[in-house]
């Protein structure tokens, strides 16, 4: 039995699982994909103290290896439930897998949203990704579409720019929601062109993406171009699935409601980073949360 089970390898689990191994405890980390969250499909990271500028994946490896050497149990799996018994927590994994704890910290983040239209899912990993360094590369010297006005979009779409030969950045209002600094930047490449107050529609194409159908908000005017990948934008939504027995602990948007020592209402279960209720959602602000509910998951441990 772990003394502490993590479940997702972001930034506010990585760091949950490197404070908790400091404790001394039997700490785990459930992770079904890369380690790292999203950090580690961010092409350059400029807001982490430290680092001037650092690629993604390199930071992302970086907090893993420390943990790894502390010796923290590096777990390949996807968390489908959990439950708990007499003060000890079940983690059943996709693959029939069942782990137990005495307590549970969730770092499990958010998913992608999408747009629910026309010819998205079949052209899902055909032309259509949400991840401009692991897709990038395959669109060299062709013409792509971004789609969304956030920080996102904005840094993802710049990172494009050095590749492909157009950018298209499409978003469905007037003006953009990126940081000013990062709209500033989008001037020093001719490359990138904005679609503002535009909606795709529809995906079209025969065996991979080839047009995507556009309509202006304003004229509902509705017209075709012609990309060869496209790459969404459009926010997250939480990834709180697996806590079907835990409803209780979650608002009405699906996030997970956590005190300031990251304590949800289930004693021992503990919450950090994007999947829970707040205002800002940050690398830094996540390995914050994940420092405070190692510690309190330590005392909880402790007092059983």
């Amino acid at each position: 039995m772990y003394d502490v089970l993590v479940v997702g390898a972001g930034p506010g689990g990585l760091s949950a699982a490197l404070y908790g191994a400091r404790s001394n405890l039997k700490v785990g980390i459930i992770e079904y994909d890369a380690p790292g969250g999203k950090m580690v499909t961010t092409s350059v990271i400029e807001n982490y103290p430290g680092f001037k500028a650092i690629d993604g994946p390199d930071l992302s490896y970086k907090m893993f290896e420390q943990i790894m050497e502390l010796g923290v149990e590096y777990i390949a799996g996807e968390v489908v439930d959990i439950t708990k018994e007499d003060n000890v927590f079940y983690l059943h994994l996709a693959g029939g897998e069942k782990l137990t704890a005495k307590s549970v910290i969730v770092a499990s983040g958010t998913t992608n949203k999408t747009l629910g239209v026309p010819g998205e899912s079949k052209y899902r990993s055909k032309g259509i990704s949400w991840c401009a360094v692991c897709d990038g590369p395959l669109y060299r010297d062709l013409e792509v579409a971004v789609i969304g006005g956030g920080n996102s979009a904005i840094k993802e779409g710049i990172y494009l720019a050095g590749i492909c030969k157009t950018v298209y950045i499409i978003h469905r209002r007037e003006e953009l929601r990126a940081d000013p600094i990062l709209q500033q930047r989008l001037k020093e490449y001719d490359n990138i062109k904005l679609i503002l107050n535009t909606e795709v529609i529809e995906f079209l194409g025969n065996e991979v993406l080839e047009e995507i159908v556009l309509r202006n908000n304003t004229t509902n005017e509705t017209y075709k171009l012609k990309v060869s990948g496209c790459f969404e934008y459009l926010g997250h939504g939480p990834a709180t699935g697996f806590l079907q027995n835990f409803q209780f602990i979650l608002n009405n948007r699906g996030f997970i409601v956590a005190n300031e020592k990251m304590e949800t209402a289930e004693p021992g279960l503990f919450a950090v980073g994007d999947v829970i209720e707040k205002e800002v959602r940050q690398i830094a602000t996540a390995v914050n949360d994940g420092v405070i509910a190692a510690l309190s998951a330590s005392k909880y441990v402790r007092r059983l």
